[in-house]
């Protein structure tokens, strides 16, 4: 049987996604940001970290369903991805 996604949780990966886009836009023509401590392939992280924790509260309070890992790996693998094309493409 299919697993279907909820609202949120389709919500949640667009929202990952695009914030993948947009840190590529934003990395890509500036260079010295690609050399931070942190790649900028990892900021996704920090974005599904800060959703993550605001869906976890809803859910807990039965407003929203809970995040699988299957959500947050391609959420956060997709959008690390994302940022890679879009510097290696600027290059």
């Amino acid at each position: 049987m299919p697993m279907s996604l909820s609202r949120g949780r389709l919500l949640y990966i667009a929202t990952v996604l695009v914030a993948g886009i947009v840190i590529g836009l934003i990395v890509a023509p500036r260079p010295n940001l690609q050399e931070l401590a942190v790649p900028p392939a990892a900021w996704p992280f920090a974005v599904s970290l800060v959703l993550d924790l605001i869906i976890g509260q809803m859910a807990a309070q039965g407003r929203a369903e809970p995040l699988t890992m299957g959500d947050r790996f391609v959420a956060v693998l997709g959008a690390g991805l994302i940022v890679t094309v879009m510097i290696a493409m600027a290059q």
